[in-house]
């Protein structure tokens, strides 16, 4: 009985995340090649939480590269198969709940109820871009050929690059 909840917990709860000196880069974690190190620190104590290895230029593009090829396979996946991605990264998010909290709490400076409320709203976030795959839809517009009609249809147009600021 002892064994089989131990077993249930380790699957339930999943080890602590140690990985946050990783990137995603081209297709795998790890660090990124620039001399450059990002310090993440605790606002409370100063202590250093993780040093972070800075990507470079080579970085950039092997993931740039790597999503290229990635892209048109994505693009062709099922709206259920795409959503079902995003639904499986909320289900992370609530398995790792309290352990999201606790880093906000040290990372951000974020107080407990703070840190509960930035999660929920992620997370709902989430669940609601799990429906978008399903709401592309074309549209049908007016012609001046009689008879004819002009239909548009959204398909995905590709690699985009973001550096969007965090906290």
């Amino acid at each position: 009985m002892i064994a089989e909840a131990a077993t249930l917990k380790a699957v339930l709860v999943p080890e602590p995340y140690e990985g946050f000196d990783q990137q995603f880069i081209a297709g795998e974690w790890r660090t990124g090649r620039s001399d450059s190190v990002n310090q993440d620190y605790n606002p409370y104590t100063g202590e250093v939480l993780v040093a972070i290895p800075q990507a470079n230029r080579d970085d950039l593009d092997e993931s740039y590269e790597a999503a290229r090829l990635t892209q048109k396979a994505w693009s062709a996946l099922l709206p259920g198969q795409r959503a079902e991605v995003m639904r499986r990264a909320a289900s992370v998010m609530e398995v790792r709940r309290e352990e999201i909290v606790s880093w906000l709490i040290q990372e951000a400076g974020s107080t407990r109820i703070k840190a509960t409320l930035e999660l929920e709203a992620v997370h709902a976030v989430l669940l609601e871009a799990a429906t978008l795959p399903y709401l592309v839809e074309g549209r049908i517009l007016p012609a001046d050929a009689a008879g004819k009609e002009s239909r548009v249809y959204r398909k995905p147009v590709g690699v985009v690059g973001v550096i969007s600021p965090w906290n």
